[in-house]
């Protein structure tokens, strides 16, 4: 089992390795999109996350983080993703996104290119559909500008209950959208880990 392990680590740094090349420019969506499928085929988890964690939406009750193993060894070394400051090259950080009944409706993901955006941290910023239709890619000035709320560290959010969005936040980014119940829980219940 520790053997297919680390097997499983060394391909996915390495496949991912293969996008952060020394160009400035992001790789095509398909590709990044074949190295999502990689952490979603082998549970690659966010360190610090579990699969259907509350998630902030209605439309999204349920989310899952996942990274691939240059992102969580940052996080094993700084000892949480809030104490990241830097991500390396090639770090993958990916949010499959699940409604009510567990169906995944989306997924999101961030990947570290050196070069690519330096204003912006360098991620390469990502939403595709369940099938991996392209929703947005490249520079998208919506998630960076909530990202940044987390700019010490690399603008990386940590899984809930760690770090929540304040409510005034959330509403300006999602205006016609409803907060879940559980989310708005995780506010009442953890108002230390509401992010300011």
């Amino acid at each position: 089992m520790i053997r297919l392990f680390k097997i499983t680590l060394s391909i996915l740094s390495a496949t991912t390795f293969g996008l952060a090349s020394a160009a400035t420019s992001a790789p095509p969506p398909n590709a990044l999109w074949k190295n999502i499928k990689l952490l979603q085929e082998h549970h690659s988890l966010m360190l610090g996350s579990h699969a259907f964690q509350p998630g902030s939406r209605v439309v999204d009750v349920y989310t899952t983080d996942l990274a691939n193993a240059r992102e969580n060894e940052a996080v094993r070394r700084a000892g949480s993703v809030a104490a990241v400051t830097r991500y390396p090259d090639g770090s993958l950080v990916v949010k499959e996104n699940y409604d009510a009944h567990k169906k995944l409706t989306g997924v999101t993901a961030m990947l570290k290119l050196k070069g690519y955006d330096r204003a912006d941290r360098d991620w390469v910023m990502a939403a595709y559909k369940p099938d991996g239709q392209v929703v947005s890619y490249g520079k998208v000035q919506a998630c960076i500008a909530c990202h940044a709320m987390v700019l010490k560290q690399d603008t990386v959010f940590a899984p809930p209950p760690a770090q929540l969005l304040p409510v005034a936040v959330w509403k300006a980014f999602f205006p016609k959208q409803a907060m879940s119940q559980q989310y708005v829980a995780l506010l009442k219940a953890h108002p230390e880990a509401i992010v300011h």
